[in-house]
């Protein structure tokens, strides 16, 4: 098998926190996908936001406990740890879980965020596979501030459509509040460096997870926006403690870790409940 990330792609996802494979999906690969995604859909997980039918769909689903192994399995059988291993050189590739998003009618944008202030990863070798399903413009899709995932760790947002850069954490937490970036875009264009691209089913955009990134909305030409993120990790990924002591659905749990006992803050990231997908 031929290499199927060029040093070019290394350097871009290095330099700006995310790169576009072009057509990197077969067919059979994106059907697989595609059956999933409708299973996720129909089964919705104990931290799904929305309801998956009517007119206005604005449905998120992330790390449905039952899904793991499905996706597991998909994840196995296709080309994705290669890439990731090439991507990072690494030689360990884990698969850390799903999250799926379909939108329809009069849906939201996903505000703009890091992954990072929502748990506790550290280290560069993270990676968001974010699969488009339907043909979406740069606007629609995914769009991260280039350079960021080497930068500062903002507050999180509560996504509150009213407000969002409504703090997370707040007085609990020690972040910076988030930049209202969208405000910023709309005086001025140039305000921010935003890197994004047109996608259609079959392309892989790779993005780190700490990335300010946003998430498109439905408008006049997208009738249905779907879409699916699969996240790995590899050998410079460790556990960090750096999220607040706090209750709510961001507090998380002491978490076992495979070699016995539970991770501790610098440990490789080694969750005894996800599996290693490495070529």
């Amino acid at each position: 098998m031929g290499q199927l990330i060029t040093e070019q792609q290394k350097t871009d996802f290095e330099n700006d926190g995310i790169v576009k494979l072009t057509n990197a999906i077969d067919d059979k690969l994106l059907a697989k996908l595609i059956e999933c995604f409708e299973w996720s859909i129909a089964n919705p997980g104990p931290i799904a936001v929305g309801k998956p039918e009517g007119e206005n769909i604005h449905f998120v689903d992330n790390g449905n406990p039952k899904a793991y192994k499905m996706y597991g399995e998909l994840v196995l059988e296709s080309n994705f740890a290669v890439i990731a291993a090439e991507l990072w050189n690494s030689e360990y590739v884990g698969f850390f879980a799903e999250e799926i998003f379909l939108k329809q009618g009069k849906s939201l944008p996903t505000y703009w965020h890091q992954d990072t202030v929502y748990s506790p990863w550290g280290g560069e070798h993270w990676a968001n596979f974010w699969i488009p399903l339907v043909e979406m413009s740069k606007q629609q899709s995914i769009r991260i501030v280039r350079g960021s995932h080497k930068g500062v760790m903002y507050d999180g947002t509560t996504f509150n459509p009213k407000d969002p850069t409504e703090p997370l954490w707040g007085e609990a937490g020690n972040f910076p509040r988030l930049p209202d970036i969208t405000a910023d875009l709309e005086a001025d264009p140039s305000s921010w460096d935003i890197a994004g691209f047109d996608v259609s089913p079959g392309d892989l955009v790779i993005l780190h997870p700490h990335s300010i990134h946003a998430g498109g909305k439905n408008d006049d030409t997208l009738t249905v926006r779907r879409n699916l993120v699969l996240r790995f990790f590899g050998d410079k990924s460790h556990y960090s403690d750096h999220l607040p002591d706090a209750p709510g659905m961001y507090d998380h749990k002491p978490l076992p870790a495979a070699g016995g006992g539970f991770l501790r803050d610098g440990d490789p990231y080694r969750p005894a409940s996800m599996i290693q997908v490495s070529p």
